[in-house]
């Protein structure tokens, strides 16, 4: 196993072969990636914290993380196709409305929220925070 920490201000792909970034398909706006952590097309690889924007960033990566070691546990199901159906979905969604950026791909900030719940359910977690749906809907 392997673990690659990084930081800095632009995104950098050159750590990896060029079969491997290939495989990537690092578009114009960004590296799209299932649940925004990891590519369809190379396997065992994840990118926690670097494909994700959100606004409270270590809630975010907290979850990315856990989400992770459930999908490699095996304790989440997730095949190649849907995964790439899902990943195309995201993509055409967010050219919609999503000025074209650089990181278009990583952004999750207006629907962080939405994000949150799905990776809580996913890993078996409560996603609600309220007792009723009409405090969950109407309070903050």
């Amino acid at each position: 196993d392997l673990v690659i920490c990084g930081t800095g201000f632009q995104k950098e792909y050159s750590v990896f072969d060029s079969a491997t970034r290939e495989k990537l398909n690092i578009e114009s706006d960004g590296l799209w990636l299932f649940n925004h952590t990891v590519p369809t097309n190379v396997d065992n690889l994840a990118f926690v914290g670097s494909e994700l924007a959100v606004i409270s960033n270590i809630s975010g990566y907290g979850l990315q993380a856990a989400w992770l070691s459930k999908l490699w546990s095996g304790e989440i199901n997730a095949n190649k196709q849907d995964m790439e159906s899902e990943v195309n979905e995201m993509k055409e969604w967010k050219r919609k409305w999503m000025p074209n950026t650089p990181s278009r791909s990583s952004l999750v900030l207006l629907h962080q929220i939405h994000w949150y719940d799905r990776i809580m359910r996913d890993i078996g977690m409560k996603a609600s925070r309220k007792s009723n749906f009409l405090s969950e809907w109407f309070m903050p």
